[in-house]
């Protein structure tokens, strides 16, 4: 699941969502904390930790399901 993380976050960041390295650890910290099983707080915590900025809602949004 970390290596899915991961490639997730690249797809933010080249799809031009500003992903910082600390926020890419809140990410890894929430989803060891909440869990995978409960895909909607999988979803959440994911965008709590890595959308600062609501213009990126739409592109977080259009990159999880893939």
């Amino acid at each position: 699941m970390e290596d899915r993380i991961v490639r997730f976050i690249a797809a933010l960041r080249a799809g031009g969502v500003r992903v910082s390295l600390a926020e890419s650890t809140d990410a890894f910290r929430a989803v060891e904390a909440l869990g995978i099983q409960e895909r909607d707080a999988f979803r959440l915590s994911l965008r709590a930790t890595l959308v600062k900025d609501a213009s990126a809602l739409p592109k977080f949004e259009e990159l999880f399901p893939l």
